[in-house]
């Protein structure tokens, strides 16, 4: 259905970045949308890495009352027929209020639950058997997504992801980013502890390092006292998009409670976030599926909601109980990992590997897609991981049990392995909402477009989202993509022709990202991988 959406998020950077989810939910709910971003001008590039967003609204720089009253006028004239409202402040209800629309929904900030943590610690609850410090509570993206539920909408995506953004690049040895500022000078680390942590990681790993920094923030002198020219990159007030571009290349990113650690997030690089007076239980912790926070269980924080306010100990106890061994303990082992990282095919089974009959879960029925023995061969020799990923909701609805379910595809993978070819997982998810068997009927978070069965595959298999690929025959299957940010083809074979011409409609490129079969999808595949050479 074609809706006209306005969703309002005036600042500040993080905050923009965990809005992305819930704008891609809103795309995938209304494919056909027309939605329009409101903001601030200094966040248009980072609206615009969304890749879901067709319009940006800018409020006006001056700050000027007629100026305002024009761009409200503008935006009446759009006749939207959902406004979001993402900032949930009052000059964000004033343009709620103006504005005409058939719905209207707004954040839940939840403003009072925060203060009762910052003022008494009064903490959701606390895993008291880990010796880690970990909270149980609302991320701030989750609350966004609470507008889709209002509207009567999935959320699929709970993740920061840009869909608009540079691949990886050839590099022999890591690249950190270390980005030691903040929106408040009591919200950063020290920075000598910054520069510590920089100067072993390139000494242990011969890693470059990119310090990027404000016009505000020191640079310590021991950075080029210590780390050659060649492997030192120092960026001050660097365009946002050019240091969203860097980020994605580099192997992980060093940083504070800031807007950086979200961006890094967004792009697919980990980041390593170190909290002093805020808490990751006010629901601002990077949430890359990689991610690690680094904080120290002191009483006195979180301070603020916003770690605005200056310290009132004798020390910054939340900062300088934090060791920059710590943290180059977690730096290391995340290289480690990230050296080993692989890429991955996710390759729905039904209507893409073998031909979809419904429902069907007799063995002796498995019948290969044309092509697609040879697409499965030619995308092991180009060193892709298999993944198989398949919405079996006729589990929960009763059409079979999930152990004849299981059956079926150790079979398909036995007739594959008679062929030659390894898959590496069967990942399956036998949930649907309004289905017949209890155990089974209700909403997930791995039933595609939902990025569940890529987020497990990817934990044990270490394959790096972002150099992957979706196939399948379905648009559950490109939305699934988008979620998890991988790569993404549309197959002919299966639904593949009724829903080739919605994705058509949905998006520009969307004749580009149409195969033929299962096989077309992996010549364009190697197409694009001899264009990148990745670290």
């Amino acid at each position: 259905m074609n809706r006209k959406i306005l969703v309002i998020r005036f600042s500040s950077l993080g905050d923009i970045i965990l809005s992305s989810p819930t704008v891609l939910n809103l795309k995938i709910g209304y494919p056909q949308s027309h939605i329009t971003f409101l903001t601030k001008p200094k966040y248009r590039q980072i609206v615009k890495m969304f890749g879901t967003v067709d319009e940006i609204a800018l409020l006006p720089e001056s700050g000027k009352f007629t100026e305002q009253l024009l761009l409200l006028k503008y935006l009446e004239q759009q006749n939207f027929d959902i406004i979001v409202d993402l900032h949930g402040n009052f000059r964000s209800s004033i343009a709620r209020t103006v504005l005409t629309a058939g719905q209207k929904v707004v954040y839940p900030g939840n403003r009072s639950a925060r203060q009762r943590i910052v003022r008494f610690k009064d903490f959701p609850a606390t895993n008291s058997n880990s010796h880690i410090l970990t909270h149980t509570h609302t991320h701030t993206i989750d609350k966004y997504n609470d507008c889709l539920l209002q509207l009567g909408l999935p959320a699929p995506a709970r993740r920061p992801v840009f869909q608009e953004i540079n691949g990886t690049i050839a590099a022999e040895h890591p690249t950190v980013v270390i980005a030691a500022g903040a929106a408040f000078k009591n919200k950063q680390w020290p920075v000598e502890k910054f520069a510590e942590v920089a100067i072993k990681l390139y000494h242990s790993h011969q890693a470059k390092i990119i310090w990027a920094a404000t016009e505000k923030d020191e640079t310590p002198a021991s950075l080029k006292e210590q780390i050659p020219e060649d492997k030192l990159s120092l960026l001050s007030n660097h365009p946002i998009a050019e240091l969203a571009s860097i980020i994605s290349q580099a192997t992980i990113t060093i940083a504070n409670d800031s807007g950086i650690a979200h961006l890094s997030s967004a792009v697919g690089t980990p980041v390593i976030s170190i909290f002093g007076p805020t808490h990751p239980a006010l629901g601002f912790e990077p949430r890359g599926l990689l991610d690690e926070i680094i904080q120290a269980d002191v009483s006195c924080r979180p301070c603020s909601l916003h770690g605005d306010k200056a310290c009132f100990q004798k020390e910054q106890f939340c900062f300088t109980q934090i060791e920059p061994s710590e943290v180059i303990e977690k730096a290391d082992a995340l290289i480690s990992v990230r050296s080993l990282m692989t890429k991955a095919l996710f390759i729905d089974r039904d209507g893409t590997v073998i031909v979809d009959k419904p429902f069907d879960s007799d063995p002796a029925n498995i019948e290969f897609e044309n092509g697609s023995i040879e697409a499965l061969n030619k995308a092991t020799e180009l060193g892709f991981k298999l993944i198989i990923v398949t919405n079996q909701s006729g589990v929960a609805r009763g059409y079979f049990g999930i152990d004849k379910m299981k059956k079926f595809n150790a079979a398909l993978e036995q007739k594959l392995a008679e062929q030659k070819i390894k898959i590496d997982a069967i990942k399956y998810c036998p949930h649907y909402p309004g289905g017949s068997v209890a155990e089974y009927s209700f909403s997930c978070d791995c039933r595609k477009p939902a990025g569940g069965m890529a987020e497990k595959a990817a934990l044990k298999h270490n394959i790096d989202l972002r150099k992957s690929y979706v196939i399948g025959d379905k648009l559950d299957d490109i939305n699934f993509g988008r979620v998890i940010g991988a790569g993404h083809f549309l197959v002919l074979t299966g639904q593949g022709n009724e829903n080739s011409q919605r994705l058509s409609e949905d998006r520009d490129e969307g004749r580009n990202l149409i195969c033929d079969n299962l096989l077309v999808a992996i010549m364009k595949i190697e197409t694009l991988e001899n264009h990148f050479v990745h670290y």
